[in-house]
């Protein structure tokens, strides 16, 4: 199956709020794009703490150029884990729209933080292991983007966060911590639209 590798990789760290439901809505954070090596790069962080605490989201952001690509179906995007645990509800990940970089694929900025559309997705929550190739399998929304369009903007929120609920996912001090491989390739794996000449020809087919 072709493969596509992506066009910008990196994260934001979003900045420390002083309860869960403001670090949800937080507008900045500290960007680190074109990120490399092994980051905990979906994240969520709960400290309580006297004087108000730290609560913190950390959002990865993707582009891909998909100007070469059309008619493809069956579309899955896959990365290599370093950090999560697949037996825990809470470290699932949903993967929906994004705005950042200018959704052209420049670089992602500190205020591109909430430049996310949660109303979007374009996976079901995913569950996500420590190690190993991680598949997002993408829905008819993230195909017809990347179908139709020459970019695809794609960021990965703990499911949590992309739901919005009104009490922390931690009841204790603690934190949810999803790692990448950033090294690794980070791809859209699918199957390419089929080719031929459409009519038979010397009443052999085509296809």
């Amino acid at each position: 199956m072709p493969t596509l590798a992506s066009n910008r990789k990196g994260f934001i760290t979003g900045t420390s709020q002083t309860s869960y439901t403001d670090a949800l809505v937080a507008t900045s954070g500290t960007a680190t794009d074109s990120a490399t090596g092994n980051q905990n790069s979906i994240q969520y962080f709960k400290s309580s703490g006297r004087g108000g605490g730290t609560f913190r989201f950390v959002r990865t952001f993707i582009h891909f150029d998909t100007s070469g690509i059309s008619g493809a179906s069956s579309i899955s995007l896959q990365l290599t884990s370093v950090a999560g645990d697949a037996s825990s509800g809470l470290h699932n990940v949903t993967a929906v729209k994004h705005t950042a970089g200018s959704s052209n694929g420049s670089a992602i900025v500190d205020n591109d933080f909430n430049n996310v559309d949660k109303s979007t997705a374009y996976s079901g929550a995913t569950a996500y292991g420590s190690s190993g190739t991680i598949t997002f399998n993408l829905n008819a929304a993230a195909a017809t983007q990347i179908n139709n369009n020459n970019d695809f903007n794609i960021a990965l929120l703990l499911t949590a966060d992309v739901a919005g609920e009104e009490e922390s996912p931690l009841e204790e001090d603690g934190s949810i911590n999803n790692g990448i491989a950033f090294n690794s390739a980070i791809s859209l794996v699918y199957t390419a639209a089929a080719t031929g000449y459409g009519n038979d020809i010397n009443t052999v087919s085509s296809d």
